[in-house]
């Protein structure tokens, strides 16, 4: 398995990376720039950040598997 098959192959694990991912940098963020973090803030830019990756990704990776074909 490639690491770009993660998304079709385990969806629920590339989610979960990519939350972790954004949550982190979007928390770095938020004390570089305003020294203080906004949870709720935070969890709207995750959830919508995740979905539209993953989705985006999941996508894609199933065009190009089945122009492959």
């Amino acid at each position: 398995m490639d690491a770009d098959d993660v998304v079709l192959d385990r969806p629920v694990l590339a989610a979960a990376v990519v939350a972790t991912v954004a949550a982190v940098a979007y928390v770095g963020i938020q004390l570089v720039l305003g020294e203080s973090v906004a949870p709720l803030e935070t969890a709207v830019f995750v959830v919508v950040f995740t979905v539209v990756y993953v989705a985006g990704n999941r996508y894609l990776r199933g065009r190009e598997r089945a122009d492959e074909e």
